[in-house]
């Protein structure tokens, strides 16, 4: 498929915005993440978009005091259901920009990656520890000034006791760590204004109205196989067999819930206290 100069120009620039999320801050190179530390970062990656920053840093430091700052990249398992052919390896930016630029897919926006100090920051960054700013690219300073933090008293905001958390009646599925409902389903029972988009020639919902989302017209979930919020995240988010399963957590902030976990085959939700 031939791209217009303009359509090119707007793909590189979505490429630029992607990579930037995958590559490692800094143009610094990182050491490639070796199988174990891989599923590790994964794991907990998924942990951190999900609220988890507690094991999200549990996990990094596993990985820090094994193989230091190293840099993971891998395609989500959505990604290796939709691609027809030979995935590029993750690392190789030259392979997988073609691959966009070439029109087959919009890989750049599928690949995902992380290195173990961004994700480091950015975890305590959520918790509250703001002294460490800019200094992912430096694992030993962030955590010094992590424990210089704690020394000052700082503790980050807890979680209400778990015996006022409530079961939700809400099936979901994991895939990649990450928990996924049906969005019919789960707006139900979250109490969610929601609307399909819906495809006038296949007739297959291509977008989903959550929340405040439905007042604005504009919808928060794009479902293709590709899905794009705020312009640089995609996430594994798919219509199958007339289901379309999101992720729980842009439900459960939508719905003013900040604390929740899997627990004994269940989602368990803190009581609201405001969106996170």
């Amino acid at each position: 498929m031939k791209l217009t100069q303009r359509a090119l120009a707007m793909l590189l620039f979505v490429a630029f915005l992607d990579f930037a999320k995958a590559s490692p801050p800094g143009g610094r190179i990182y050491p490639r993440a070796n199988e174990e530390a891989t599923e590790k970062l994964k794991e907990a990656y998924a942990a951190y978009y999900q609220g988890w920053y507690e094991r999200a840093i549990e996990l990094a430091m596993d990985v820090y005091q094994k193989y230091g700052d190293v840099h993971a990249r891998w395609w989500p398992s959505w990604v290796k259901r939709f691609y027809k052919g030979k995935l590029p390896d993750p690392h190789d930016y030259g392979a997988i920009l073609g691959e966009t630029i070439e029109g087959r897919a919009l890989m750049t926006m599928m690949v995902k990656g992380v290195t173990v100090g961004s994700l480091l920051e950015r975890s305590y960054r959520r918790l509250g520890y703001h002294g460490v700013y800019g200094k992912g690219t430096n694992v030993p300073s962030l955590l010094k000034s992590v424990e210089g933090a704690k020394k000052r008293g700082y503790r980050p905001p807890q979680p209400p006791p778990k015996n006022t958390w409530r079961p939700l009646p809400l099936k979901f599925r994991e895939e990649d760590y990450f928990i996924l409902v049906p969005v019919e389903e789960a707006c139900k029972v979250l109490g969610l204004p929601y609307r399909l988009q819906v495809e006038q020639k296949t007739k297959k919902p291509i977008g989903v109205y959550v929340g405040e989302y439905v007042e604005k017209k504009r919808p928060l979930l794009v479902i293709q196989e590709v899905l794009r919020r705020g312009g640089v995240m995609t996430s594994p988010v798919y219509e199958e067999n007339g289901v379309v399963w999101v992720p729980f957590y842009w439900l459960a902030e939508q719905a003013g819930i900040r604390w929740w976990e899997v627990r004994n085959g269940k989602i368990y939700v803190a009581p609201r206290q405001g969106t996170k």
